[in-house]
């Protein structure tokens, strides 16, 4: 009998996990940044779409995205979250991130889904 449960629940579980398809999940922005240190931009830019601005330099590009946020309580305005991204020019690689809060924006509370399976 103990089999029996135990090859339901492998089964179900089986089943629950998409059978090797892409999964998404649900992760806080900054984490989402820091994962992604060391990896390609384009990684990014399928998280959050395409960046408000890039700017240029001889040795990497700036990439900043605006995340928009209406925190409960918050007067009408500008709320959101700013992430700026350094990218490698050479190798399209993010070297490192910053994070601001603008108006009541939170960019620890924010959370953004994305597909969390390698391509």
């Amino acid at each position: 009998m103990l089999r029996v449960v135990v090859a339901v629940l492998a089964a179900a579980g089986f089943a629950l996990t998409g059978c090797g398809h892409s999964d998404y999940a649900v992760r806080p922005i900054p984490r989402i940044a820091a994962d992604n240190v060391g990896k390609p931009v384009s990684r990014l830019e399928e998280a959050f779409g395409a960046p408000r601005k890039v700017d240029t330099s001889s040795t990497k590009l700036i990439y900043d995205w605006f995340l928009a946020e209406a925190p409960a309580g918050a007067p009408v305005g500008f709320h959101g979250c700013e992430l700026e991204v350094t990218v490698d020019i050479r190798s399209d690689h993010v070297l490192g991130y910053s994070l601001a809060n603008i108006g009541w924006g939170k960019c620890l509370d924010m959370e953004r889904k994305i597909r969390v399976a390698e391509q």
